[in-house]
Formats: C-alpha cells, structure tokens, sequence
C-alpha cells in the first residue's frame, strides 16, 4: 500500500463510447498522485481495446468474465496498491478537483475513513439534469439506513477502512454501495462531508423502468442484511420502520414508473402503516415525498409521473386524493418558476397551462401573468435583437 495514492477503480461493461472520458477525467485531476484500474466485466463491444490502448504504467487494465458491478469493483480492489480507494463507473466523470477536494478533507481530518461530496446529474449526452445531488451525511451516520443520498463517484475511502469492510456483495444486483457505506457506518467508521460537487452522476433514458424490479428487490435486500443481525445496536433497531417505510416508497415510485398501479398503491399503503405521521396533517409530509420523488433525474417528466401518481391513489387515502388538483398545480407552477431561473422559456409556458389547467385560479396572480409574458417576449426579443 502506498501512502497518499489513491486508486481509482472502474468497472467497465459494454459502455466503451463513455470509457476514455471517465478515464480522461481522471488523468484531469489536480490532485496528481493516483492509478487508475479499468476492470472489463467480460464486453462485448470496444472496451477491451480502449482498456489496451493506454500506455502509460499507472492506468492497468484487467479483464474478466462477466459477473456483475460488485464483483469488477472487488476484482479492482485486489490489484489496487494505493492508500485510498474511490470507485468511477465507466458511464461517469470526476470533477476536476475531486480527488484534491477530497483529500484535503482526510489531511484536515485524519480522523475520517470516508469522505464523500456532492454530484451533479446529467443525461447521456453531458447536459445537467434534475437537482444537485447535495444531501450531506446525515448525523448521526446510522440515518443512512433511510436511504442513500450519495452517488458512488462522489466518495473516497481510506483503504484500512475498506479492508475492515470487507469487498461488495456480489449478491446485489443494485445499492451495492449503499450496503457497503452502511457496513462501514457498523464498524464505526467516521465519515466527513464537502459541501461542493465532485462528480457527474449520468442518468440514462428509460433507467428506471429497466431496472425497476432490481431496485426495489435490492432496497429491501440491503436491510435485510442489516436488521437479520443479532446485535444490533439500539438506535439501529428505532430505525427500522422508518427505514422500511421509505424502501417502500422508492418501491412505490418504481411500480408506479412502471404503471403497476396495483402494487403501487400496495407500497404506499406499506409506507403510511410503518410511518404513519406520512400521513397526518392532510397527508402534508406524503405529499411532499411524492414531490420529492417526482424530480429524480430518472423521471424525464415530473409533472405527468405526479399525475400518474394521483390518478391512481389507493381508496384509503381520501384526503390526498382530495389534494390532487392543488397538488399538481402547485408543483406545475413551481417547475414553471424554477424553469424562468434558468431561462428555459419552453418549459415555463408548458408548466404554468398545466398549473391553469389544474386551478384557473392562478389567472388572477399578476406575478405568474408576469411570469408567463415573460417567457413569451423574451425569445421574440433575443430573435430580433441578437447579440
């Protein structure tokens, strides 16, 4: 093991059109002292002769049959020779100064096995997508168990604390990570946060649908693991309904994504019975985590995945489905204003008609009326008067 280098690993399956600029993000970092390992998990396209065609002595390539994102990342791990370890799917990019950013966090804070940042999503083509990736570490850490707010790119592991840790669990078809971040939580490992973006977390086009069923078997898998242990400490143990009831919520989202309405509305109800403060006072903090869920990156129509939601409420939850025209407008017209931020004129006319459609009430604002001239005016202006 060699003091401050940090090893890079990606796992690389079939994606050798994104390959060279994940390993070209890294050979961008700041922070110099680093060795890159590209494990092909057994591809069938043009990997293997990206993978060879770097020469230089810090990038190894090795190759395997196919077995899986958890497996690759261990096979990394056994030829990794640095002191700290981070993990780039090949689909992914750092952040020019990840590494630098990172690091600095562990001189400031030896103390720290895990250090992790935030990350900005994108869609396959490079373009910024959805929110920021910026919840930090919960405190305390074993909050983890509510779900995983970090992107694996993000995160760099001191390499003593990834040995106590042990390799990923290749049972895991999916939140591999999220199991290995909490195993690390277990044995008291002290995590730190920085509050900047270090990578780009790509989304790609029908994700969610694809590996729905996978996501949802794999939350549920995750804690499993964690609540068949027999000594599990007391704070662990309060956590539990609330860890199953959010598992059952991104079980929700996925089936509705699907339009499995039936087992949907099964999960919601399994959510509100683990958690029920979902849902007192009308249903507020529901609400407001099927919002929340709607503005994933995976979702490429927020509004209409709402709607989808709404339309297809279990018959025990009257009160929300009450709500739904204010609901829906509401958020249409909060995509409209935060559409108008960025000067996305197109959307900001498409989400303020659909907020009128749910409530025409928001005819009578002058500030939405503003808003929506705006967003008329302004690109007729840009076209006449070009800079």
């Amino acid at each position: 093991m060699k003091p401050g280098l940090v090893s890079v690993i990606i796992p690389a399956y079939n994606q050798g059109h994104y390959l060279d600029k994940a390993v070209q993000s890294v050979l961008g970092q700041t922070y110099p002292d680093f060795e890159i390992i590209i494990v092909d998990d057994g591809s069938t396209d043009n990997t293997a002769s990206i993978g060879c065609s770097y020469t230089v002595p810090y990038i190894h390539y090795v190759r395997q049959e196919n077995q899986g994102l958890s497996a690759a990342r261990n096979t990394g791990l056994r030829f990794a020779q640095g002191e700290f370890i981070s993990y780039l799917d090949s689909d992914d990019l750092f952040l020019p100064d990840k590494l630098k950013l990172l690091m600095e966090a562990f001189d400031t804070h030896p103390e720290f096995g895990f250090v992790a940042g935030q990350a900005i999503p994108i869609n396959e083509a490079g373009a910024p997508i959805g929110k920021l990736y910026d919840s930090p570490i919960p405190e305390p850490a074993e909050e983890l168990l509510l779900g995983n707010p970090l992107h694996v790119g993000s995160v760099l592991v001191r390499r003593t604390w990834q040995d106590r840790a042990g390799e990923f669990d290749i049972a895991l078809r999916s939140y591999e990570d999220w199991d290995m971040w909490l195993r690390l939580v277990r044995l008291g490992c002290r995590m730190g946060w920085v509050d900047q973006p270090v990578s780009l977390y790509r989304f790609h086009t029908a994700q969610m649908t694809r590996i729905g069923s996978q996501m949802t078997n794999a939350t549920f898998a995750v804690l499993e693991k964690v609540y068949q242990s027999n000594d599990l400490p007391p704070a662990w143990q309060a956590l539990r309904d609330r860890a199953y009831s959010n598992a059952s919520l991104r079980a929700m989202a996925q089936a509705y994504h699907a339009q499995d309405y039936p087992q949907a509305k099964e999960y919601l109800l399994q959510a509100v019975r683990l958690n029920p403060a979902l849902g007192e006072n009308q249903a507020n903090l529901l609400a407001n985590r099927l919002s929340a869920l709607a503005t994933s990156p995976k979702i490429l129509e927020p509004l209409e995945f709402l709607s989808r939601i709404y339309a297809h409420l279990p018959a025990e939850l009257p009160e929300l489905r009450a709500q739904a025209p204010q609901r829906l407008s509401q958020f249409a017209m909060d995509s409209a204003f935060e559409a108008n931020a960025g000067g996305n004129y197109p959307d900001v006319r498409k989400y303020i008609w659909q907020a009128l459609r749910y409530q025409p009430g928001w005819m009578t604002n002058r500030g939405v009326l503003s808003v929506l001239a705006r967003a008329y005016t302004q690109p007729l202006i840009k076209t006449i008067f070009p800079r």
